[in-house]
This record gives structure tokens, sequence and C-alpha cells, in this order.
């Protein structure tokens, strides 16, 4: 049974093709140093930008039945009402938080949005 299961690796990317598609310095080497955080964070942070995503798109449509399904009861309409209000400001905090960091980016020359660990 255990000769039919294909083995699973966490990573699916290999170091060198990471590093050219993310601009970080990941390589492939004997010893691990601090700047394989780098790596860590951008794997992290490909994974999290699409879940985040996909979360709030399922707590709109959530919201939406259960506004569908209050049948005229108050209580239930401001329950989804609220929560649909939560959802949609969840986007525009982040939305906001993106284009705040491009700001100072264009303003200080500090890129906010690319972790990096010092030499």
């Amino acid at each position: 049974m255990f000769r039919l299961v294909s083995p699973v690796f966490a990573q699916t990317k290999d170091w060198d093709t990471l590093g050219n598609s993310l601009q970080t310095t990941c390589k492939t080497g004997d010893v691990a140093t601090l700047q394989g955080f780098e790596c860590i964070f951008a794997n992290l942070l490909s994974i999290v930008i699409p879940l985040a995503g996909l979360a709030a798109f399922i707590v709109i449509i959530a919201a939406g039945f259960q506004y569908l399904t209050s049948a005229g009861d108050p209580k239930k309409l401001q329950a989804a009402s609220g929560t649909l209000t939560a959802a949609v400001i969840g986007i525009v905090v982040v939305i906001a938080i993106y284009l705040i960091f491009k700001l100072i980016g264009a303003i200080t020359g500090l890129n906010l949005l690319q972790f990096s660990v010092p030499k």
C-alpha cells in the first residue's frame, strides 16, 4: 500500500528558481544562514495572499447566504449586514495598506514590500 503513495515535499519550487521569480537571494548551499528566512517568508506570502482573498470571497458569499435566508428577521438581517460590512472593510484595509506601502516607497525610495535579511 505504501508503494502506491508518491512522496510529498513541503517546498514545491527549487531555491534557485524561487530566487529568480521573487527577487530574493535564495541560494542552494551546505549551511543554513539567516538569508534563508527570505525564502521562507516569500513562500509564506505566496501562500497567504491567495488564501486571504479566498477567505474574503467565502465570507462575502456566507454573508449573502445569511442575508437571503434571514426571512425578514431584523436580527438576522443585522447580523448578515454586519458580516458583509466587516468583509468589505477587511478587503479595503488590505488594499489600503498595500497602497500606503507603495506610496511610502515612492516618496522615500524604501521597498517595504520586499523582505530581506541584512548580511
